[in-house]
């Protein structure tokens, strides 16, 4: 029969089974203590008076940094760990002044922001005497009680009735139009100064030079503006007197001052 175990082994037995769950149990108290350590590092580096990186923002006249980081809604010091591209992306492509907007990230640790804004291309009279400031497109982008800005023309003789901003202008006549307007070059239309629509909606554009030029029927615009731009930059660098050029028909006309 053999002989029982001594009181020693029997604890050195206990003591060998204790260990491994001694072993889990320190591990699982280090894994927590790591897991507490990143929760209180986070929650540092993710506090708005920590300063982490920085946001730029180009191309954009109406909107610089200040402005951006008041429609994000982005404290300063700027934190990126608190800062969403995604929302930043979302609140610039809200704005009817933005046409696009890109935003990426480079080193070290700033989000560049590029914003592309909408150019006005035109004054329009619209409702309770005030003017409607819209782009190449029709799209409302401000509506004033006067003209604020001398270098963009101003379309008379239309009105484009009670707008808002944001709205799209959506009168065939005043798209036709901008239609026209698109299609001349930077330098012509810096040269116009006034679009006019007669009482027998036929266009004319009065450019900086002072004399009018008789573009033709608002319904009859197609191809006008390659017919204008050949004129243009056949006269643009010559003295002429003219009291006004006729590009109602095929051929132009240059009627000369007295």
């Amino acid at each position: 029969m053999p002989a029982e175990p001594s009181r020693t082994e029997q604890v050195r037995k206990r003591g060998r089974k204790l260990r491994p769950r001694w072993k889990g149990i320190g591990r699982l108290l280090l894994l927590i203590l790591v897991l507490a350590a990143c929760w209180g590092a986070w929650r540092y580096v993710s506090s708005p008076g920590f300063a982490c990186g920085d946001v730029t923002v180009h191309g954009g006249k109406s909107i610089d940094r200040a402005a951006l980081l008041k429609m994000a809604d982005i404290q300063e010091p700027v934190n990126l760990f608190r800062v969403s591209k995604g929302r930043v992306l979302k609140v610039l492509e809200g704005d009817v002044r933005v046409e696009k907007a890109e935003a990426h990230y480079t080193w070290p640790g700033v989000l560049d922001v590029t914003v592309h804004e909408r150019k006005p291309a035109m004054y329009i009279r619209c409702s309770y005497h005030n003017y409607a400031k819209v782009d190449k497109d029709g799209l409302v982008l401000d509506v004033t009680d006067g003209i604020k800005d001398a270098a963009v023309p101003v379309l008379t003789g239309v009105c484009c009735g009670n707008v808002f901003i944001g709205d799209k202008v959506e009168d065939d006549r005043i798209q036709d139009i901008l239609r026209f307007h698109r299609g001349l070059s930077g330098e012509a239309q810096d040269q116009v100064t006034e679009l006019y629509l007669d009482p027998e909606e036929h266009l004319q554009v009065r450019m900086q030079q002072g004399f009018p030029v008789k573009i033709g029927p608002v319904n009859e615009l197609a191809e006008k503006d390659k017919l204008f731009m050949t004129v243009f930059n056949e006269l643009k660098d010559k003295p002429i007197r003219a009291e006004y050029i006729d590009l109602e028909f095929s051929k132009p006309f240059i009627k000369l001052s007295q």
